[in-house]
C-alpha cells in the first residue's frame, strides 16, 4: 500500500501548481450550472430525479471527453519536455512510471465522479424533487460515468505518449467530444455505440423520456439495457490497461517521436549527398508554424460531424421544423458554435503560440520581430484559419440542404451570418491569443474555450450576449435563431472592443514582462 501512496503522491508532486485540478473543477461547474438552470423549473420537480439522470450523460458526453484529454495531456507533457523521459528511467522502471500515470488518473477520475454524483443528489434535495431518489440507479450511473470516463483517460494518456505534439491528443478529444454528441442522436445504430468510446455514455443509458409534441415532456421510464454495452466497456478498459502498459514498456528514452511527413534521410557517410536546392516554401511566417500539423483534422472533422447531426435531425423532426433552410441552420450551428468552435479557436491559438513557448525561442523571436507585428501576425492567421472553417460549414450546409431535397433558393443571409460570424470568430481568437499567451500550458487555454462557450450560451440566455466575446461569434450567425434581428451597430462596436482590448493586452504583456521559456 505504501507504495502504491508513494507512486500516486509522485504524480501528485509533478501536477503541483499546474492548474490541472482547476481545469476538473471548472467543468464539474458546467455541469452542475447547466443541470440546475434546466431542473430549476415548477414543471420538472415532479419527475426531477429520473430527468438529472436523463439530462447528465449528455452533459457528460459534451464535456467530459474535452476534459480528460486536457488533463491526459498535462499529465503526459511535461514528461515530454527537456528529455525527461530519459531522466526518469534512470530513477524509475517503465512499468513504474505506467502504474503511476494510471492510478493518479483512476484517483482524478474517482474524485470527479464522486463529486458529481454527490452534486445531483445535493442538487436534488435543495431544489425540492418530490420524492426520493432511487439509491441503486444513482449507484449505477456512477459506475458508468467513471468506467467510460476512465477509459477515455487511458484513450487520451495514450495518445499524448505516443505523439509528443499534444495538438493531436486535444484535437483527438474534440473530435470524440462532437462524435459522442453525435452518437447520442443515433440510437438505431447500436453496434457504433458500442464500439466507439465516446459513444458509451449514450450507449449506457438507462433513462428514457416521454415526450408528447402536444404536451412537451411528460414523464421518465427506466429502460433495459443489454449486455453488449457492458462487455464493450470492459473489453476497452481492458484493451487500453495492456496497450497502456505496451507503449510505455517498448517506448524508448527519448519517447514516441513521429513527424506528420516522412523525409528522407542522408546518405550514409561517404556516398555522395545530393546537391538539390532546398525549397524554402513561401508562406508567411505564422503559417509556416501550422503546415502538415494535426490541427486541419480537427478543422475537417468537426464541422463534418456538426453537419451530419444537424441534418440527421431535421430529417427526423419534419413535422415541427417547417422552415426548411432555416430550421436546418439552426441544426447545424447552434451546438458548433456554442460548445465546439471556441475549443477548436483554442486549439488554433494554442497552436500559434506553441513554439514560443518552447526552447529559448522567445529571445530569438523578440530579436527579430517587433511586438505589435508579432501579435498581429498571430491574431490574423487565427482569425483566417477561423473563416475558412465556418466557410467549411457553410459549405455543408449547402450540400446537406441539398442533400435533403431543398427546393427553395439557398438563403441571401447567408453570406451575411457568415460575414458576422467572421467578426464575432476574430473576438475570440484574440481572447484566446491572449489566454494561449499568457498561460504556457497548450492544453488549459482550450479548455478554457469549451467554458467560455457555455458562458457565452448563459449569458445569451439573459439577452447579455455583448458581455463575453464567445457569444458574439454564435450571435452574429444567429445560431439558435436566423429570423433574429440584431443591432448590427451594437453588435460591430463590441465585436471591434474586445478585438483591440485583447490585442493591446497582449502588445502590452510581452514589453512589461521577462521572458520566460520552457
Amino acid at each position: 500500500m505504501s507504495y502504491l501512496v508513494k507512486t500516486i503522491s509522485l504524480e501528485l508532486k509533478k501536477t503541483k501548481r499546474r492548474g490541472i485540478w482547476l481545469v476538473l473543477a471548472l467543468f464539474l461547474l458546467l455541469i452542475t450550472g447547466y443541470l440546475g438552470y434546466n431542473l430549476n423549473d415548477e414543471r420538472f420537480l415532479g419527475f426531477g430525479w429520473m430527468m438529472a439522470l436523463y439530462n447528465a450523460p449528455l452533459m457528460n458526453a459534451i464535456l467530459i471527453p474535452t476534459g480528460i484529454a486536457v488533463f491526459a495531456s498535462r499529465i503526459i507533457d511535461m514528461e515530454h519536455k527537456g528529455n525527461t523521459w530519459k531522466l526518469l528511467e534512470t530513477m524509475q522502471r517503465k512499468s513504474d512510471i505506467c502504474l503511476g500515470k494510471i492510478l493518479y488518473g483512476f484517483a482524478a477520475i474517482l474524485i470527479f465522479c464522486l463529486a458529481e454524483l454527490a452534486i445531483l443528489l445535493c442538487m436534488g434535495f435543495v431544489l425540492n424533487f418530490k420524492g426520493m431518489p432511487d439509491l441503486w440507479a444513482y449507484g449505477l450511473f456512477f459506475m458508468q460515468t467513471l468506467v467510460i470516463s476512465y477509459n477515455l483517460y487511458l484513450l487520451q494518456m495514450l495518445v499524448s505518449l505516443i505523439f509528443q505534439n499534444q495538438a493531436v491528443a486535444l484535437c483527438t478529444g474534440l473530435c470524440g467530444s462532437m462524435a459522442g454528441l453525435f452518437l447520442m442522436y443515433v440510437p438505431q445504430w447500436p453496434l457504433l455505440r458500442n464500439i466507439i468510446p465516446w459513444g458509451h455514455y449514450g450507449a449506457a443509458m438507462f433513462v428514457g423520456m416521454d415526450w408528447n409534441k402536444e404536451e412537451s415532456i411528460k414523464g421518465f421510464y427506466y429502460m433495459s439495457q443489454g449486455n453488449g454495452v457492458a462487455f464493450f466497456i470492459i473489453g476497452w478498459l481492458c484493451f487500453l490497461l495492456i496497450g497502456g502498459w505496451l507503449a510505455f514498456r517498448h517506448m524508448d528514452t527519448d519517447g514516441y517521436h513521429f513527424s506528420m511527413k516522412r523525409h528522407r534521410q542522408p546518405e550514409a557517410d561517404g556516398a555522395p549527398l545530393s546537391h538539390k536546392p532546398i525549397k524554402i516554401p513561401c508562406l508567411p511566417v505564422e503559417l509556416l508554424k501550422i503546415k502538415r500539423t494535426p490541427i486541419w483534422l480537427a478543422f475537417i472533422v468537426l464541422p463534418l460531424i456538426s453537419a451530419v447531426i444537424g441534418t440527421g435531425n431535421y430529417l427526423n423532426n419534419l413535422d415541427i421544423l417547417k422552415s426548411t433552410w432555416h430550421s436546418l441552420w439552426t441544426q447545424h450551428a447552434l451546438f458548433f458554435c456554442y460548445f465546439f468552435m471556441p475549443p477548436l479557436v483554442g486549439v488554433y491559438a494554442s497552436y500559434l503560440w506553441r513554439l514560443e513557448h518552447n526552447g529559448t525561442n522567445w529571445n530569438m523571436v523578440l530579436v527579430n520581430t517587433p511586438v505589435w507585428r508579432l501579435v498581429l501576425g498571430k491574431v490574423m492567421v487565427c482569425s483566417g484559419i477561423t473563416f475558412l472553417t465556418l466557410a467549411w460549414l457553410c459549405l455543408l450546409y449547402i450540400i446537406c440542404g441539398l442533400y435533403a431535397g431543398f427546393t427553395e433558393p439557398v438563403p441571401a443571409e447567408l453570406l451575411e451570418w457568415l460575414a458576422c460570424g467572421v467578426l464575432g470568430g476574430i473576438a475570440v481568437c484574440a481572447a484566446q491569443c491572449f489566454l494561449s499567451l499568457v498561460i504556457r500550458s497548450f492544453a488549459i487555454p482550450i479548455g478554457m474555450a469549451l467554458v467560455g462557450g457555455f458562458a457565452g450560451l448563459a449569458v445569451t440566455a439573459k439577452d447579455h450576449y455583448y458581455l463575453l466575446p464567445y457569444s458574439l461569434m454564435s450571435m452574429g450567425m444567429r445560431a439558435n435563431n436566423p429570423d433574429l434581428k440584431m443591432d448590427m451597430t451594437q453588435f460591430v462596436s463590441y465585436s471591434l472592443f474586445f478585438i483591440i482590448l485583447f490585442y493591446l493586452l497582449m502588445v502590452w504583456h510581452i514589453r512589461h514582462h521577462d521572458v520566460r521559456t520552457q
